[in-house]
């Protein structure tokens, strides 16, 4: 009797070696397929991708102001690069009009020293500009009959730009914006503060920007107003200074010119990311309303732009896909399972049969 139940007992071990094989079976696959959905595993001859770097954290009110930048040859590619349609390529003189029309986006902005010259001169430049730029300014540079009636000036100006469909971008200096500004803001389209003499003092910059900026603006709402600095120093601190102008102004004209293109092209890296880098604008079209074409130049308004920092899209799992195989497995599993019950209930009951059957041959 003993021999038939070491008998029957190594039967049952040689049916759970059997068992455990198909267990094993149904197991292994599934663990090998997992392996392959590990992430960075990669085939023979498959490139490896490299992470791509977060987007630079950017102010999303700096990048919503739009630029008005200096042209030379050494600045066009600058331009196009960071350049959007609200923004403009300036010639700071007549000689340099023509590589305005090598920006690819934007507007057109010429500045002139005097009135007299935007009469003579602008009705020759149609089709080469968008915007006249009036830099009405003390000194031996500008018409000493225009220094002494600047609102007469502008209002000549403004007539020009009416006659030839142009907007009018008035630059003066410190003294004729303090005491003629808000007379002259309603002639204007955009209104250009220098601080770029005084860059560097952010105190002194406040004090004249953000009064002169609500006076300016109550009596023209739809202006649109800048300060102008120049390509020089720090441009961290460049930024921190324009937010800390944030509801006064609408942009920024940037003084610069070849030798400084370096700076100018870390001043714009700081206030946003290049066009290739910005994400796409949703665009919301509004029915039966068409977009004003560049030639029309409605007067802009403060308007949100593609924002500075990317919004980062949460990586999406796929799973793996079902295969034929994965039922094979699962049924293996179930029957090696319920055998392995069968054979351990068995081994249980020959087990306590042959322990009461030797107890009693005692």
């Amino acid at each position: 009797m003993a021999k038939y139940t070491i008998n029957k007992y190594i039967n049952y071990k040689y049916m759970i070696y059997i068992v455990m094989s198909l267990l094993l079976a149904a197991c292994a696959p599934a663990a090998a397929a997992g392996a392959w959905a590990m992430p960075n595993q990669t085939q023979p001859g498959e490139a490896v991708e490299q992470a791509q770097e977060p987007p630079r954290d950017i102010d999303p009110w700096l990048s919503s102001l739009w630029f008005d930048m200096s042209m030379g040859s050494q600045l066009v590619g600058l331009y196009n690069d960071y350049a959007g349609t609200r923004d403009m390529a300036r010639a700071d003189h007549i000689s340099l009009v023509d590589l305005l029309e090598k920006g690819k986006v934007g507007h057109r902005l010429v500045v002139f020293k005097n009135v007299a010259d935007i009469e003579q001169l602008v009705p020759h430049l149609v089709g080469k500009l968008d915007i006249i730029g009036y830099n009405l300014e003390g000194g031996p540079a500008n018409r000493p009959d225009e220094q002494a009636d600047p609102v007469g000036s502008i209002r000549r100006a403004r007539a020009v730009a009416d006659q030839y469909g142009m907007q009018l971008a008035f630059g003066p200096d410190h003294d004729i914006a303090l005491n003629y500004g808000a007379q002259m803001a309603p002639y204007a389209d955009y209104f250009v503060l220098q601080v770029q003499r005084v860059q560097t003092e952010p105190q002194t910059v406040r004090d004249f920007v953000v009064p002169l900026a609500a006076q300016l603006r109550q009596a023209n709402p739809n202006i649109q107003i800048s300060v102008q600095v120049r390509t020089e120093g720090n441009v961290e601190d460049l930024a921190n200074l324009l937010l800390s102008m944030k509801g006064s102004i609408d942009g920024v004209s940037i003084l610069t010119n070849d030798e400084t293109e370096p700076v100018a092209k870390s001043l714009v890296a700081e206030l946003r990311l290049p066009v290739a880098e910005a994400p796409a604008p949703v665009l919301s079209p509004t029915p039966g309303k068409s977009e004003p074409s560049v030639a029309a130049l409605a007067t802009p308004t403060p308007a949100s732009r593609r924002t500075a920092v990317a919004t980062p899209v949460p990586p999406v799992e796929i799973p793996n896909p079902p295969t034929a195989g994965n039922g094979v497995r699962s049924l293996l599993l179930l029957v090696g399972l319920s055998i392995m019950g069968i054979i351990v209930s068995g081994v249980v009951a020959t087990v306590l049969i042959y322990s009461f059957r030797t107890a009693r041959g005692r």
